[in-house]
């Protein structure tokens, strides 16, 4: 894919009864048989409802893939709701469904070196790596760090989460992907 031809495609393509299917490994260290351990698991992500109002669509989605990284417990598929205005997608505050107390994730297109900061009271931003595909967003904290990557056309190809100070690693590879309704 070119690279116009990646920044004319949609770099997330929720629609109404779309699903991705992903491949899971999760390698975490296991105190009671004092070993790492690695699963495999596979996991489907899928957008719920579809709903517009003033020119913004919210997204309830089931299973987004940052669910994967609970260590503590098999990963439980939660609802969160999506936000999209245009080329923006934000999430929604717990419990609403609208821009109030949203969060940005990103604007599209892309580029590479970019650094986006979702909430300007926080040290800690996404920061934007060009790959063949299309483009990986990780998000660096002192504990931990989360990378997708996007794929115009797609949407999340691949999640990765790591604890920093730990085995623990969590990377999830899409295998199949389902349009959904417009």
């Amino acid at each position: 894919m070119t690279l116009q031809e990646m920044i004319a495609a949609d770099p997330l393509p929720l629609a109404m009864g779309a699903q991705w299917t992903y491949q899971v490994t999760v390698k975490k260290y296991d105190p009671a048989l004092d070993k790492d351990v690695t699963s495999q698991l596979s996991w489907t992500t899928e957008v719920l409802e579809a709903r517009e109002m003033n020119g913004v669509t919210a997204y309830r989605v089931k299973g987004w893939p940052s669910d994967l990284a609970d260590f503590d417990k098999a990963p439980v598929a939660t609802e969160r709701t999506l936000l999209r205005s245009g080329n923006t997608f934000l999430w929604a505050a717990p419990g609403e469904a609208g821009l109030d107390g949203a969060e940005g994730w990103f604007s599209w297109p892309l580029l590479d070196g970019q650094q986006i900061c979702p909430n300007k009271e926080l040290v800690y931003c996404w920061q934007v790596s060009g790959v063949e595909t299309g483009y990986e967003l990780t998000y660096s904290t002192g504990p931990d760090e989360q990378t997708y990557q996007l794929q115009p056309g797609t949407g999340v190809a691949r999640y990765a989460y790591l604890r920093h100070g730990t085995r623990d690693v969590v990377e999830a590879k899409l295998v199949d992907f389902q349009k959904g309704k417009p």
